[in-house]
């Protein structure tokens, strides 16, 4: 795995950033996945940012079968020395688009394309066209508050994020917070991964698993982390919560990734008004997602059911919950003192 990361696409962006010689398009290299070549481009006049994926002609439906460009626009490009006898797919970013976002969608899709693990190329078009589809529906989306829930799950990402920041993980943190790129997990750590549940307290802890490869996963070891929160005057609200975020983002450098994946997580300041509800964590444990752990399994499930959407009672959970420091200490993240 290569480990793309958005500073590095757009590092090679700002190389093309003077037109030459009249061109419609520069390129760089970046990549071959499998038979798949992978350039990053800018369009002119107006040196617009692309990333090119090119496949074998006979790979790529019909022009028609493409995705149409929301956000962004998706083009074919003509250049018969750099891509003779191949198909080339243009994402460009829109002279209105935001960059920031279109720096993360171009990233995630190489990181889509190079987690196929595969070399075919229909498998790979369509691993390329399913996840443009997915970033176009995106960039559809109307934009509305986000509901009580999301608040409550996106305040919990954010904790744990901040969490991770505490503890030295630096930008490594903010790579792994996956879960506004349509990861099955919120945090891809290593060869693992931890979805985080967040609760109110006085009630019981109800967890809603979007899916069953949300806790039925490869990734090892994988763990389920229990945040709950009460309503106290002297907490934080979601708005307060991504003030302090950027600023530690701020100090880091990495304010591009954090503001592109705080919108891909539904949050707008326009909607800050509807965000001012002060919750303090009153708890903090995790559970380690094994075989003997209560969740539903892929090969227990009738190949016929697609998708399941279902409820899980944290509290009624009899395997011991373990701290956050014990994930972090079972991921390698963290040493026991001696």
């Amino acid at each position: 795995m290569t480990g793309w990361t958005e500073a590095g696409v757009l590092r090679s962006w700002r190389a093309l950033g003077r037109q030459d010689s009249g061109a419609d398009w520069q390129f760089v290299h970046l990549t071959d996945i499998g038979p798949v070549a992978i350039e990053v481009g800018c369009h002119f006049p107006g040196g617009r940012e692309a990333l090119i994926v090119s496949f074998p002609r006979t790979t790529l439906p019909g022009r028609s079968s493409l995705p149409d460009g929301k956000g962004f626009d998706v083009v074919t490009v003509r250049d018969a020395a750099l891509f003779a006898d191949r198909t080339a797919i243009a994402l460009v970013r829109r002279s209105e688009g935001s960059l920031d976002i279109f720096t993360v969608m171009a990233t995630d899709v190489l990181r889509c394309l190079e987690a196929a693990e595969t070399t075919n190329p229909r498998d790979l078009a369509e691993a390329f066209i399913g996840r443009v589809s997915d970033w176009q529906a995106f960039m559809a989306r109307k934009r509305r508050p986000l509901s009580h829930e999301r608040q409550l799950g996106l305040m919990g990402e954010l904790w744990f994020l901040d969490w991770l920041l505490d503890k030295g993980m630096g930008a490594a943190a903010v790579d792994c917070w996956q879960g506004p790129m349509h990861a099955a997990q919120d945090f891809l750590i290593g060869a693992g991964a931890v979805e985080v549940k967040s609760s109110i307290t006085g009630g019981t802890f109800l967890a809603r698993i979007n899916s069953i490869e949300q806790l039925d996963t490869e990734r090892s070891p994988m763990f389920l982390a229990a945040l709950r929160f009460e309503v106290a005057d002297d907490g934080v609200d979601l708005v307060g919560m991504v003030a302090h975020l950027r600023a530690r983002m701020a100090d880091a450098g990495l304010t591009r990734v954090f503001e592109a994946l705080a919108l891909l997580s539904g949050y707008l300041d326009d909607h800050s008004e509807h965000y001012l509800r002060k919750l303090r964590l009153s708890d903090a444990r995790a559970f380690a997602v094994r075989e003997d752990f209560p969740c539903l399994r892929r090969h227990a499930v009738p190949a016929q059911i697609r998708k399941v959407v279902y409820t899980l009672d944290v509290d009624a959970i009899q395997q011991p919950a373990i701290s956050l420091e014990d994930v972090l200490f079972t991921l390698g993240l963290m040493q026991h003192e001696s």
